[in-house]
Protein backbone atom coordinates (compact mmCIF):
# COMPACT_ATOMS: atom_id res chain seq x y z
CA UNK A 1 0.00 0.00 0.00
CA UNK A 2 1.20 3.70 -0.61
CA UNK A 3 1.06 6.28 1.54
CA UNK A 4 -2.12 7.52 0.22
CA UNK A 5 -3.56 3.91 0.37
CA UNK A 6 -3.29 3.90 3.79
CA UNK A 7 -4.11 7.19 4.45
CA UNK A 8 -7.43 6.28 2.89
CA UNK A 9 -7.79 2.87 4.31
CA UNK A 10 -6.62 4.58 7.89
CA UNK A 11 -9.42 6.95 7.69
CA UNK A 12 -12.36 4.43 6.60
CA UNK A 13 -11.19 2.58 9.87
CA UNK A 14 -11.49 5.84 11.74
CA UNK A 15 -14.74 6.88 10.93
CA UNK A 16 -15.58 3.40 11.47
CA UNK A 17 -14.55 3.74 15.19
CA UNK A 18 -16.14 6.81 15.65
CA UNK A 19 -19.88 6.11 13.92
CA UNK A 20 -19.53 3.11 16.77
CA UNK A 21 -18.97 5.09 19.84
CA UNK A 22 -22.18 7.59 18.16
CA UNK A 23 -24.21 4.26 18.02
CA UNK A 24 -23.41 2.91 21.66
CA UNK A 25 -24.02 6.31 22.90
CA UNK A 26 -27.78 6.47 20.92
CA UNK A 27 -27.73 2.62 21.99
CA UNK A 28 -27.49 4.04 26.25
CA UNK A 29 -29.92 6.72 25.34
CA UNK A 30 -32.31 4.02 23.77
CA UNK A 31 -31.76 1.75 26.63
CA UNK A 32 -32.37 4.17 29.99
CA UNK A 33 -35.95 5.68 28.09
CA UNK A 34 -36.92 1.94 27.35
CA UNK A 35 -36.97 3.08 23.97
CA UNK A 36 -35.83 -0.12 22.79
CA UNK A 37 -39.22 -2.08 21.89
CA UNK A 38 -40.93 0.48 20.28
CA UNK A 39 -40.02 -1.04 16.95
CA UNK A 40 -41.49 -4.32 16.82
CA UNK A 41 -40.46 -5.54 13.18
CA UNK A 42 -37.16 -5.63 11.40
CA UNK A 43 -37.03 -4.72 7.93
CA UNK A 44 -34.04 -3.85 6.63
CA UNK A 45 -34.63 -1.64 3.47
CA UNK A 46 -38.59 -0.43 4.62
CA UNK A 47 -37.03 -0.08 8.18
CA UNK A 48 -35.27 2.98 7.20
CA UNK A 49 -38.65 5.18 6.14
CA UNK A 50 -40.13 6.00 9.39
CA UNK A 51 -43.69 6.91 9.25
CA UNK A 52 -44.12 9.79 7.39
CA UNK A 53 -48.10 11.25 8.30
CA UNK A 54 -50.36 11.09 11.12
CA UNK A 55 -52.03 7.78 9.14
CA UNK A 56 -48.75 5.49 9.64
CA UNK A 57 -48.19 7.42 12.73
CA UNK A 58 -51.56 5.59 13.89
CA UNK A 59 -50.87 2.66 12.87
CA UNK A 60 -47.24 1.68 14.27
CA UNK A 61 -48.54 2.94 17.34
CA UNK A 62 -51.43 0.47 16.95
CA UNK A 63 -49.09 -2.16 16.35
CA UNK A 64 -46.95 -1.34 19.48
CA UNK A 65 -50.33 -1.78 21.91
CA UNK A 66 -50.00 -5.09 20.49
CA UNK A 67 -47.30 -5.88 23.01
CA UNK A 68 -46.54 -6.42 26.82
CA UNK A 69 -44.50 -3.21 26.98
CA UNK A 70 -47.32 -1.09 26.25
CA UNK A 71 -49.85 -3.63 27.88
CA UNK A 72 -47.67 -3.77 31.12
CA UNK A 73 -45.84 -0.77 31.60
CA UNK A 74 -47.20 1.87 29.17
CA UNK A 75 -50.95 1.18 28.96
CA UNK A 76 -52.57 4.70 28.14
CA UNK A 77 -48.97 6.14 26.84
CA UNK A 78 -49.88 9.52 24.32
CA UNK A 79 -49.27 9.53 20.21
CA UNK A 80 -46.86 12.29 21.14
CA UNK A 81 -45.40 9.63 24.04
CA UNK A 82 -44.66 6.86 21.93
CA UNK A 83 -43.54 9.13 19.11
CA UNK A 84 -40.04 9.82 21.74
CA UNK A 85 -39.47 6.76 22.61
CA UNK A 86 -39.76 5.60 18.52
CA UNK A 87 -37.77 8.72 17.68
CA UNK A 88 -35.00 7.18 19.52
CA UNK A 89 -35.07 3.48 18.60
CA UNK A 90 -35.61 4.88 15.12
CA UNK A 91 -32.08 6.90 15.23
CA UNK A 92 -30.47 3.99 16.41
CA UNK A 93 -31.64 1.32 13.84
CA UNK A 94 -30.84 4.07 11.48
CA UNK A 95 -27.23 4.76 12.84
CA UNK A 96 -26.78 0.89 12.30
CA UNK A 97 -28.01 1.22 8.56
CA UNK A 98 -25.82 4.28 7.96
CA UNK A 99 -22.21 2.08 9.56
CA UNK A 100 -23.23 -0.59 7.00
CA UNK A 101 -23.28 1.85 3.77
CA UNK A 102 -20.14 3.27 5.12
CA UNK A 103 -18.53 -0.10 5.47
CA UNK A 104 -19.68 -1.53 2.54
CA UNK A 105 -19.52 1.41 -0.08
CA UNK A 106 -15.48 2.25 0.49
CA UNK A 107 -14.85 -1.31 0.94
CA UNK A 108 -15.92 -1.97 -2.85
CA UNK A 109 -14.09 0.65 -3.99
CA UNK A 110 -11.12 0.18 -1.96
CA UNK A 111 -11.16 -3.81 -3.23
CA UNK A 112 -11.62 -2.66 -6.81
CA UNK A 113 -8.67 -0.04 -6.68
CA UNK A 114 -6.79 -2.55 -5.65
CA UNK A 115 -5.88 -0.53 -2.44
CA UNK A 116 -5.86 -3.70 0.06
CA UNK A 117 -2.89 -6.08 0.83
CA UNK A 118 -4.06 -9.73 1.79
CA UNK A 119 -3.56 -8.43 5.69
CA UNK A 120 -5.76 -5.44 5.24
CA UNK A 121 -8.50 -7.28 3.27
CA UNK A 122 -8.84 -10.39 5.74
CA UNK A 123 -9.58 -7.28 8.85
CA UNK A 124 -12.05 -5.71 6.22
CA UNK A 125 -14.32 -9.47 6.26
CA UNK A 126 -13.61 -9.63 9.93
CA UNK A 127 -15.46 -6.19 10.14
CA UNK A 128 -18.02 -7.55 7.91
CA UNK A 129 -18.48 -10.32 9.90
CA UNK A 130 -18.62 -8.93 13.03
CA UNK A 131 -21.48 -5.85 12.06
CA UNK A 132 -23.59 -8.61 10.93
CA UNK A 133 -23.09 -10.51 14.02
CA UNK A 134 -24.21 -7.03 15.85
CA UNK A 135 -26.67 -6.51 13.70
CA UNK A 136 -28.61 -9.90 14.32
CA UNK A 137 -27.62 -9.89 17.71
CA UNK A 138 -29.29 -6.26 18.18
CA UNK A 139 -32.74 -8.07 16.85
CA UNK A 140 -32.56 -11.10 18.95
CA UNK A 141 -32.39 -8.57 21.88
CA UNK A 142 -35.73 -6.90 20.84
CA UNK A 143 -37.09 -9.75 20.41
CA UNK A 144 -36.76 -11.10 24.06
CA UNK A 145 -38.98 -7.87 25.00
CA UNK A 146 -42.02 -9.04 22.79
CA UNK A 147 -42.56 -11.62 24.38
CA UNK A 148 -44.64 -12.01 27.99
CA UNK A 149 -42.43 -10.08 30.00
CA UNK A 150 -41.33 -6.27 28.65
CA UNK A 151 -37.94 -6.38 29.49
CA UNK A 152 -35.03 -7.72 27.02
CA UNK A 153 -32.65 -10.33 27.99
CA UNK A 154 -29.80 -8.51 30.44
CA UNK A 155 -27.33 -11.19 28.53
CA UNK A 156 -28.22 -10.59 25.06
CA UNK A 157 -28.36 -6.54 26.15
CA UNK A 158 -24.56 -7.40 26.91
CA UNK A 159 -23.94 -9.76 24.18
CA UNK A 160 -24.84 -6.36 22.01
CA UNK A 161 -22.74 -4.20 24.30
CA UNK A 162 -19.21 -6.30 23.96
CA UNK A 163 -19.89 -7.11 19.97
CA UNK A 164 -20.03 -3.29 19.36
CA UNK A 165 -16.78 -2.49 21.70
CA UNK A 166 -15.34 -5.32 19.84
CA UNK A 167 -16.15 -3.76 16.68
CA UNK A 168 -14.96 -0.23 18.35
CA UNK A 169 -11.70 -1.66 19.24
CA UNK A 170 -10.75 -3.57 15.84
CA UNK A 171 -11.09 -0.80 13.94
CA UNK A 172 -8.92 1.35 16.35
CA UNK A 173 -6.05 -1.39 16.57
CA UNK A 174 -6.89 -1.97 12.26
CA UNK A 175 -6.32 2.38 11.71
CA UNK A 176 -2.73 2.13 14.67
CA UNK A 177 -1.50 -0.69 12.17
CA UNK A 178 -1.78 1.80 9.21
CA UNK A 179 0.39 4.61 10.74
CA UNK A 180 4.04 5.17 9.14
CA UNK A 181 6.06 5.82 12.54
CA UNK A 182 6.34 3.39 14.33
CA UNK A 183 9.37 4.19 16.76
CA UNK A 184 11.43 1.39 17.86
CA UNK A 185 12.76 0.72 21.46
CA UNK A 186 14.37 -1.87 24.12
CA UNK A 187 13.52 -2.41 27.30
CA UNK A 188 13.35 -5.24 29.76
CA UNK A 189 10.30 -3.52 31.58
CA UNK A 190 8.36 -4.27 28.64
CA UNK A 191 7.17 -8.01 29.42
CA UNK A 192 5.88 -7.01 32.73
CA UNK A 193 3.97 -3.78 31.55
CA UNK A 194 2.30 -6.43 28.85
CA UNK A 195 1.00 -8.60 31.63
CA UNK A 196 -0.10 -6.29 33.49
CA UNK A 197 -1.92 -4.10 30.91
CA UNK A 198 -3.64 -8.01 29.57
CA UNK A 199 -4.22 -8.01 33.40
CA UNK A 200 -6.33 -4.53 33.29
CA UNK A 201 -8.05 -5.56 30.26
CA UNK A 202 -9.53 -9.08 31.55
CA UNK A 203 -10.96 -7.23 34.65
CA UNK A 204 -12.05 -3.91 32.62
CA UNK A 205 -14.26 -6.54 30.20
CA UNK A 206 -15.65 -8.14 33.43
CA UNK A 207 -16.46 -5.03 34.59
CA UNK A 208 -18.37 -4.06 31.37
CA UNK A 209 -19.73 -7.40 31.76
CA UNK A 210 -21.37 -6.78 35.12
CA UNK A 211 -22.22 -2.80 34.31
CA UNK A 212 -24.75 -4.31 30.97
CA UNK A 213 -26.07 -6.59 33.46
CA UNK A 214 -26.36 -3.64 36.18
CA UNK A 215 -28.25 -1.92 32.94
CA UNK A 216 -30.27 -5.08 31.92
CA UNK A 217 -31.75 -5.03 35.01
CA UNK A 218 -32.13 -2.09 35.97
CA UNK A 219 -29.99 -2.81 39.07
CA UNK A 220 -28.46 1.20 39.09
CA UNK A 221 -32.25 2.03 40.42
CA UNK A 222 -31.93 -0.22 43.16
CA UNK A 223 -29.53 1.41 45.71
CA UNK A 224 -28.96 4.58 45.14
CA UNK A 225 -25.89 5.73 48.08
CA UNK A 226 -22.30 5.74 48.02
CA UNK A 227 -20.12 3.88 49.29
CA UNK A 228 -22.67 2.00 51.38
CA UNK A 229 -25.64 0.64 49.68
CA UNK A 230 -28.65 1.93 51.81
CA UNK A 231 -26.31 1.75 54.78
CA UNK A 232 -25.21 -1.49 54.60
CA UNK A 233 -21.59 -2.40 52.48
CA UNK A 234 -22.95 -5.65 51.49
CA UNK A 235 -27.17 -5.13 50.53
CA UNK A 236 -29.47 -7.26 52.68
CA UNK A 237 -31.46 -9.85 50.38
CA UNK A 238 -28.89 -10.24 48.11
CA UNK A 239 -28.20 -13.85 48.33
CA UNK A 240 -31.87 -15.27 48.12
CA UNK A 241 -31.60 -16.59 44.51
CA UNK A 242 -30.98 -20.44 44.13
CA UNK A 243 -28.43 -21.67 43.08
CA UNK A 244 -26.40 -19.14 45.31
CA UNK A 245 -24.27 -18.22 41.82
CA UNK A 246 -27.85 -16.90 40.35
CA UNK A 247 -27.49 -14.11 42.27
CA UNK A 248 -24.58 -12.78 40.67
CA UNK A 249 -26.28 -12.77 37.05
CA UNK A 250 -30.11 -12.63 38.28
CA UNK A 251 -30.46 -10.72 41.50
CA UNK A 252 -30.14 -6.60 41.03
CA UNK A 253 -28.94 -5.86 44.17
CA UNK A 254 -26.31 -8.58 43.80
CA UNK A 255 -25.33 -7.62 40.08
CA UNK A 256 -25.15 -3.85 41.54
CA UNK A 257 -23.25 -4.93 44.22
CA UNK A 258 -20.34 -6.36 42.15
CA UNK A 259 -20.56 -3.83 39.74
CA UNK A 260 -19.01 -1.42 42.50
CA UNK A 261 -16.58 -4.34 43.68
CA UNK A 262 -15.29 -4.56 39.78
CA UNK A 263 -14.68 -1.00 39.21
CA UNK A 264 -12.95 -0.53 42.46
CA UNK A 265 -10.91 -3.09 42.17
CA UNK A 266 -10.23 -1.67 38.45
CA UNK A 267 -9.36 1.42 39.87
CA UNK A 268 -6.83 0.16 42.54
CA UNK A 269 -5.45 -1.96 39.71
CA UNK A 270 -5.21 0.91 37.45
CA UNK A 271 -2.95 3.19 39.90
CA UNK A 272 -0.50 -0.02 40.12
CA UNK A 273 -0.33 -0.31 36.44
CA UNK A 274 0.59 3.50 36.34
CA UNK A 275 2.67 3.61 38.94
CA UNK A 276 5.00 0.35 37.32
CA UNK A 277 5.25 2.36 34.22
CA UNK A 278 6.28 5.34 35.84
CA UNK A 279 8.99 3.06 37.43
CA UNK A 280 9.96 1.33 34.23
CA UNK A 281 12.65 1.92 31.56
CA UNK A 282 10.51 2.95 28.68
CA UNK A 283 10.42 6.29 26.91
CA UNK A 284 8.22 9.05 28.13
CA UNK A 285 5.44 8.66 25.26
CA UNK A 286 4.19 5.31 26.93
CA UNK A 287 4.17 6.55 30.17
CA UNK A 288 2.15 9.31 29.23
CA UNK A 289 0.17 7.17 27.74
CA UNK A 290 -0.13 5.19 31.19
CA UNK A 291 -1.24 8.70 33.22
CA UNK A 292 -3.84 9.58 30.73
CA UNK A 293 -5.57 5.47 30.82
CA UNK A 294 -5.76 6.24 34.64
CA UNK A 295 -7.39 9.31 34.54
CA UNK A 296 -9.66 8.27 32.63
CA UNK A 297 -10.24 5.11 34.80
CA UNK A 298 -10.70 7.10 37.76
CA UNK A 299 -12.71 9.14 35.71
CA UNK A 300 -15.12 6.60 35.13
CA UNK A 301 -15.34 5.32 38.51
CA UNK A 302 -16.72 9.10 39.28
CA UNK A 303 -19.39 8.86 36.71
CA UNK A 304 -20.73 5.53 38.34
CA UNK A 305 -20.99 7.02 41.36
CA UNK A 306 -22.91 10.11 39.79
CA UNK A 307 -24.71 7.49 37.92
CA UNK A 308 -25.85 5.73 41.36
CA UNK A 309 -26.19 8.91 43.20
CA UNK A 310 -28.49 10.64 40.63
CA UNK A 311 -30.66 7.83 40.49
CA UNK A 312 -29.33 7.11 37.08
CA UNK A 313 -30.01 10.47 35.64
CA UNK A 314 -29.69 10.02 31.75
CA UNK A 315 -26.91 12.34 30.82
CA UNK A 316 -24.75 11.15 33.49
CA UNK A 317 -25.88 7.42 32.92
CA UNK A 318 -24.65 8.30 28.80
CA UNK A 319 -21.93 9.71 29.76
CA UNK A 320 -20.82 6.58 31.60
CA UNK A 321 -21.74 4.36 29.30
CA UNK A 322 -19.33 6.49 26.63
CA UNK A 323 -16.58 6.63 29.06
CA UNK A 324 -16.42 2.70 28.94
CA UNK A 325 -15.32 2.92 25.42
CA UNK A 326 -13.49 5.90 25.91
CA UNK A 327 -10.94 3.34 28.89
CA UNK A 328 -11.21 0.90 25.83
CA UNK A 329 -9.32 3.24 23.42
CA UNK A 330 -6.46 4.76 25.83
CA UNK A 331 -5.93 1.05 26.67
CA UNK A 332 -5.64 -0.22 22.69
CA UNK A 333 -3.70 3.29 22.02
CA UNK A 334 -1.06 2.17 24.85
CA UNK A 335 -1.29 -1.16 24.56
CA UNK A 336 -0.97 -0.97 20.77
CA UNK A 337 2.66 0.30 21.35
CA UNK A 338 3.88 -2.56 23.72
CA UNK A 339 2.56 -4.74 21.11
CA UNK A 340 3.80 -3.14 17.84
CA UNK A 341 5.60 -0.59 18.48
CA UNK A 342 7.91 -1.77 20.97
CA UNK A 343 8.27 -5.49 20.42
CA UNK A 344 11.45 -5.84 19.88
CA UNK A 345 12.48 -6.93 23.09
Amino acid sequence: MNPFERKAVRTWFWSGAILIFIMVVVGGITRLTDSGLSMSDWSLIMGAIPPMNEAEWLAAFERYKEFPQYQQLNAGMSLAEFKIIFFWEYLHRLLGRLIGLVFLIPFAFFWIRGYFNSKTLRRAWVLFGLGALQGAMGWIMVKSGLVDVPYVSHYRLTIHLLLAMLLFGFCIWYALDLYDDQPTEKSSDLPSLKRWSIGLLILFIAQVIWGAFTAGLDAGYVYNTFPTMNGDWVPQGTWTLQPILANFVEHPGTVQWMHRILGTLLGIATIGFWWKNHNADVGHLLKQKARILLGMMLTQYVLGILTVITHVQLLIGVVHQAGALAVLFFWIWYYHDIKSNWANV
